[in-house]
């Protein structure tokens, strides 16, 4: 281990310390918040091992299932909208990306339509497809698409017209232009935008499922509020953060991989 990352570990493990102090001052340690409204971390310890113990994974108990049982169903919703967002996103991105008039005829919609938060989706998902799970998928879509496809077209625009030229002297064909070139080229940039997209995705079904669901990790949030179980609330929120950091973790860790000459 270097001595950066155990320095790093260091600091955030002083940062997670001194946070939880606080808040056990706060609530146990002098009595200042109502621990209705802001429970003490030992009440949401224990209800996330409650919570995680359930021997019901996804039937059953209060929440229609475990908090395990709640997030791999969210993260089965996660990685099915991530997907489609990655196989569009990258396949439209090289489209327009490499032609400049298609470019220019698509800029200005797909300006207007980026700037739609995916949660103003909802009420057109609910309509179209009803309380299913298509209409979860279509919220994460419309949220996740746009980081892949924007650092797409921008990793593509930035391809150095001399490769291009080079390959083309050499007898490359349109099909390999793409593909060998301009997709080689904008490799870093989609992976940030893959990155910056699951972030975005884990949002979005979150806000779906608060509306329109009966299992997920957003369901079990609201179902929470509405009993006012606010240790509840917190542990699925808690639990929705750290699937955000494992799986940002993970998108570092393959990126210093793949991408050797990047690291410092």
């Amino acid at each position: 281990m270097t001595q950066s990352r155990l320095q790093g570990m260091l600091w955030t493990a002083a940062s997670l310390g001194g946070f939880l102090t606080i808040w056990w001052l706060v609530t146990d340690g002098l009595g200042i918040a109502n621990t209705l409204l802001l429970p003490s971390p030992v009440a949401v310890a224990e209800s996330i091992v409650h919570l995680a113990a359930s021997p019901h994974l996804f039937s059953g108990d209060l929440y229609g299932g475990s908090l395990i049982g709640n997030v791999l169903i969210s993260l089965g919703r996660v990685l099915a909208g991530f997907a489609i967002s990655a196989v569009a996103g990258i396949a439209l991105g090289l489209l327009i990306g490499t032609s400049p008039t298609l470019f220019a005829l698509s800029d200005p919609a797909l300006q207007l339509a980026r700037q739609i938060p995916p949660i103003s989706y909802i009420p057109l998902a609910l309509i179209w497809f009803g309380l299913t799970e298509t209409s979860i998928i279509f919220i994460i879509v419309a949220g996740a698409f746009w980081p892949i496809f924007l650092n797409t077209v921008a990793g593509i625009q930035a391809t150095q017209p001399v490769l291009v030229r080079a390959a083309s002297t050499l007898g490359a064909t349109r099909q390999q232009l793409v593909l060998r070139v301009y997709l080689a080229s904008a490799l870093p940039q989609i992976f940030t935008g893959l990155r910056l997209s699951f972030g975005l995705a884990w949002s979005a079904v979150v806000a779906a499922e608060l509306i329109g669901s009966s299992a997920g990790i957003g369901y079990l949030v609201m179902h929470a509020r509405l009993i006012i179980a606010t240790p509840d609330v917190i542990a699925g929120m808690l639990a929705i953060g750290a699937m955000g950091v494992v799986a940002d973790m993970a998108f570092v860790a393959a990126e210093r991989r793949i991408f050797v000459y990047r690291r410092r």
